[in-house]
């Protein structure tokens, strides 16, 4: 039987093709889609697929696939990633992959170690799934930057956790790039529970995506099937025939087609489907049966290597056998060249079910064998623990699947697939009693399997499913009598609650670990129980405590060279000591354990070293030095994937020292394009709150409350500090904008009533300055009100009780005081000239622009009036205003003609133009301008995008921000509006 079975042209499906093509045209021109095949096994989703990429790659669009693999009713981890990989690899230049690849490459390698042919990544299991998913969204990116992309991801229904969790993100952020992400399956096998389901189910409400039913052949379809593999018309009565039994499937037209060509009688097929494939399996000859049923239990590809030795033929068997497979169209020869595979699922299932048990454990047994042998035999060694696994626990050979399985788990980890490491463990954990000698054969006792398992589930973000797992081990006193065991047990668990923002039970867990800890000799347990304890009486503000814990840490670290808890207890020992006002020895601290964690490679700790760096010189009021810490730290995201989680919160942290410094048109940029990655929870609010509070001060309400509407929702409902008192202060400055100075009084003394202390003392002075705004504000309209008094008194009391140990908080105390003296109405002047000189000595522009207002304006109601330094006074603020494009500007014009001030106009104001048309100019950023200039040459976003060498997306995010700033509803209005105004002439 030599005749191909499958159609040499595509029957019917004008229509799903026509969709197909449709998507490719719209991605071809830089508009990303998904596309969904859906469609029972055997109808022809594979072929449709084929169909459009072999069409795709004719139009110069660079086509990648990767397919999902069963094993033992578990997908293989991140197996359609592996294969997208293996290609690129294998069909790319070495200098242009290593382009592509980017810093991701040793990453990368840890799933396919052919990437890495020196052997340098070895067995690191830190790392996360979302540094893997940004790593492959930078790829893709690379990728469609040079041409259109077709990205296909096959039987998406047997696919793992960590494959559909990629998947899922890709579909949510391949925004503005040319790709068309195409995924297919099995429409049959999403049962009401199935993972899957709710994913399809959300993504068919997303507007990008289409869904794509591939139905069954009519019976005009199934005769034109018949002749285009036949080459000639079928008889109506047979084509009839076909068409009741196949029911319009394509594969199982094929086999009817096939059993028939065998000599099978058309008037007399077996009734199933089932029956039709095994009747195909039996007309070969028993040497090939042989080859099948072991072929059927290699899951879903076996090399001929292995084959064979399963089989234990002779060559001169083996091969005459296996070509007999390959001529009944039973198997083919896979993409590698060197393996075999079943041509299509459904005939795999039916040999294998068909097997009696026994044959199958042997058969199993002698994999597992073979692979224990000679791990080479499988032809991919990304996957030989899990192989292993799977054969020896198929085989019923407990002892050898408990080992697999933990090393299973470990690799599973290690290659970023968290949930399938966690299967893996809790499987071993289910064969733990049933094998006597099961900690040898793990190499890890059972609080340690426990313990790893409980890692899994924390990095698989089932952090409750950890516990539950360390609960276990802790609720059974006789599993850990080691004192320092049970205190690592504890201290996982209180890593855990952690993670969950119970910061005050994690303290409390740890320090019940320490007690548990014997004086001598210390150990690694030691370091890390009193490094983790530091952390946490940081995080819920009892410095000074954490203070000693810190110093204990960092030394029990250094006794037992602990290098990663003994950087880590530096960086919060620095932390903590900057904020109970000790500048100089937390910067020493915090550079020793940034320069230790950089030295012994500790890229996370390291990470964190640069956000609590930029953090503390931002409150110490070193603006310029903590941009250029944050800046270290944004570079060193980008290089391990952290992008959109700590590479946003930094890029925060550099926005909000950029802000201070005055340079709000580059803050803006960075958190503009920032946010274009689509970081998501306090990541996201982190970003949204620093532009928030730039777009208050530019007058721009709507925007202002549309991010701290969104900051709120990403941050959830925590109590952290350094998110709820800038959300409250952009709140209540926009309700005392809007003359609404009670709401705004009460969202002030709701944020100020709670206890201010530790690092929340920071974000408490820009509160208590702007309360004291609103009273005096509330002063101006009933300047006898005992209320009021009252209020004042309570505030300046507050002002005078809380540390004010950097410039920043003393310049905070300085413009409260100012607010004080206007609400007095007496003092004024000096009141506001020390602001002034406060608000200079911080190095922070827009208190400085506003006291240099407040003090003009205090200037022009002495008696007499000082016209003359109110005159340069206002020209100053003047200057500054503009520059920021701050309403203070309207405030100091106003003075101005109340006072008849002469004011110098500013040089980039053009004569002629309304004040409303200049700010419009001024709160353009410098990369707004740059797209305006592109948009009016009338370039599409993804010629932008190439120009200034940022992704489409961010080239989208900034064209829908020039058009909301210059309220025009079209990019050509957008155009006319920047010629008249004159914003292309710099």
């Amino acid at each position: 039987m030599s005749r191909d079975l499958v159609s040499p042209v595509v029957v019917g499906r004008r229509r799903e093709l026509g969709r197909l093509r449709a998507l490719l045209d719209q991605v071809i021109t830089g508009t990303p889609a998904v596309a969904l095949i859906a469609g029972e096994a055997g109808v022809g989703k594979s072929r449709l697929t084929q169909e459009l990429a072999a069409g795709a790659a004719g139009r110069g669009v660079r086509v990648l696939s990767g397919g999902c693999v069963e094993l033992g009713g578990e997908g293989i981890p991140l197996a359609p990633l592996v294969d997208v990989l293996r290609a690129l690899a294998r069909s790319t230049p070495a200098d242009e992959l290593d382009r592509l690849l980017g810093p991701a490459r040793r990453e990368f390698a840890r799933l396919l170690p052919e990437l890495d042919p020196a052997g340098t990544v070895g067995a690191r299991q830190d790392g996360s799934a979302a540094q893997l998913f940004e790593h492959v969204l930078g790829l893709i990116t690379r990728l469609a930057a040079q041409r259109p992309l077709l990205l296909v991801v096959e039987d998406l229904h047997w696919a793992d956790r960590s494959t559909r969790d990629l998947v899922a993100f890709l579909v949510q952020t391949l925004r503005e790039l040319g790709v068309l992400l195409l995924l297919t399956y099995r429409s049959d096998e999403l049962h009401r529970r199935h993972p899957l389901r709710p994913l399809v189910t959300g993504w068919e409400r997303v507007r990008s995506v289409e869904r794509i039913e591939v139905g069954r052949f009519s019976r005009e379809e199934v005769a034109a099937q018949l002749q285009a593999i036949r080459r000639t018309a079928p008889g109506a009565h047979f084509a009839a025939v076909v068409f009741e039994r196949s029911q319009g499937n394509a594969f199982l037209v094929e086999e009817i087609l096939a059993a028939v060509d065998g000599g099978a009688d058309p008037g007399d097929l077996p009734p199933s489907l089932r029956d039709v494939l095994l009747a195909r399996t039996e007309r070969v000859s028993e040497a090939a049966q042989r080859v099948l049923r072991a072929a059927a239990a290699a899951s879903p590809r076996v090399e001929d290597r292995l084959l064979e030795v399963v089989v234990g033929m002779p060559e001169a068997q083996l091969y005459p056998a296996l070509r007999e497979t390959v001529e009944h169209h039973l198997l083919v020869v896979d993409r590698s060249g060197r393996g075999y595979a079943f041509r299509h699922e459904l005939t795999r299932d039916a040999v294998y079910e068909d097997m009696l048990p026994g044959e199958r454990v042997r058969l199993h047994a002698a994999y597992g064998a073979a692979l224990e042998a000679d791990p080479t035999l499988l032809g991919d060694d990304t996957g030989v623990a899990a192989t292993l696994a799977h054969h020896w626990y198929a085989a019923l050979d407990l002892p050898r699947a408990l080992s697999a399985s933990v090393q299973a788990g470990r690799q599973a980890a290690a290659g970023y697939a968290s949930a399938e490491a966690l299967h893996h463990l809790e499987r071993a954990l289910q064969l733990w009693t049933r094998v006597s000698d099961a900690a040898e054969r793990a190499g890890v006792d059972w609080v340690g399997l426990n313990v790893l398992a409980a890692e899994a589930a924390w990095a698989a973000g089932e952090i409750n499913r950890g516990l539950s797992i360390v609960d276990q081990v802790l609720a059974d006193p006789e599993s850990v009598t080691d004192p320092v065991r049970q205190a690592h047990v504890v201290e996982r668990r209180a890593y855990m609650l952690r993670a969950l923002g119970r910061d005050e039970e994690a303290g409390g867990q740890l320090r019940e670990a320490l007690a548990l800890l014997p004086a001598q000799p210390l150990t690694t347990t030691h370091a890390a129980v009193l490094a983790s304890l530091a952390n946490s009486l940081m995080r819920i503000d009892e410095l000074e405590q954490g203070v000693e814990v810190a110093r204990s840490a960092v030394e029990a670290a250094a006794a037992v060279g602990a290098t990663a808890q003994q950087a880590d207890a530096l960086i919060t020992l620095g932390h903590t000591c900057g904020y109970l006002g000790d500048a100089p020895s937390g910067l020493t601290a915090l550079h020793d354990g940034l320069a230790l964690a950089e030295r012994e490679g500790l890229s996370g700790v390291a990470l964190r070293g640069y956000i609590n760096l930029s953090d503390l010189l931002e409150m110490l009021g070193r603006h310029a030095e903590a941009a250029d810490a944050a800046r270290a730290g944004v570079e060193l995201a980008a290089r391990l994937g952290h992008t959109r989680s700590l590479g946003a919160m930094l890029v925060g942290n550099l926005a909000e020292s950029l802000m201070r410094l005055g340079r709000w048109r580059e803050a803006l940029d960075l958190v503009t394009e920032s946010l274009a990655d689509d970081p998501s929870g306090v990541f996201a609010s982190t970003l949204l709150l620093q532009r928030g509070e730039l777009q208050v001060w530019q007058g721009a309400a709507q925007a202002a409350e549309s991010d701290l509407r969104e900051a709120r929702h990403q941050f959830g409902g925590g109590t952290d500090a350094q998110f709820t008192a800038p959300m409250t202060f952009i709140e209540a400055e926009l309700a005392r904008a809007a003359g609404d100075l009670a709401a705004a009084r009460q969202h002030v003394r709701a944020a100020l009533d709670r206890p201010i202390v530790g690092q929340g003392v920071r974000y408490a002075w820009p509160l208590i300055w702007l309360g004291m705004r609103i009273e005096a504000d509330a002063a101006a309209g009933e300047p006898s009100n005992t209320d009021i008094r009252q209020r004042h008194d309570a505030l300046q009391a507050l002002a005078v009780a809380i540390p004010r140990n950097a410039t920043p908080a003393q310049a905070y105390y300085a413009l409260t005081t100012a607010e004080a003296a206007r609400l007095n109405g007496s003092g004024e002047v000096a009141a506001w000239q020390a602001a002034v000189t406060a608000c200079r000595a911080a190095d922070e522009a827009f208190p400085l622009c506003y006291s240099l207002f407040r003090l003009a304006e205090a200037q022009c109601g002495t008696t007499p009036s000082d016209t003359s330094a109110a005159g340069a006074t206002a020209q100053e603020c003047l200057r500054l205003a503009d520059d920021l494009a701050a309403t203070t500007s309207h405030d100091v014009r106003a003075l101005a003609r109340r006072a008849r001030l002469r004011l110098e106009q500013s040089s980039s104001a053009t004569t002629g133009e309304s004040q409303s048309q200049r700010q419009i100019g001024f709160r353009l950023t410098d990369r707004e301008r740059e797209v305006l200039a592109l948009v009016a040459e009338g370039c599409s976003n993804g010629q932008i995008a190439t120009a200034l060498f940022i992704s489409p997306k961010t080239a989208s995010v900034h064209v829908s921000n020039i058009l909301a700033k210059l309220d025009a509803a079209s990019r050509t209005e957008a155009a006319v509006l920047a010629h008249r105004l004159g914003l292309l002439t710099t």
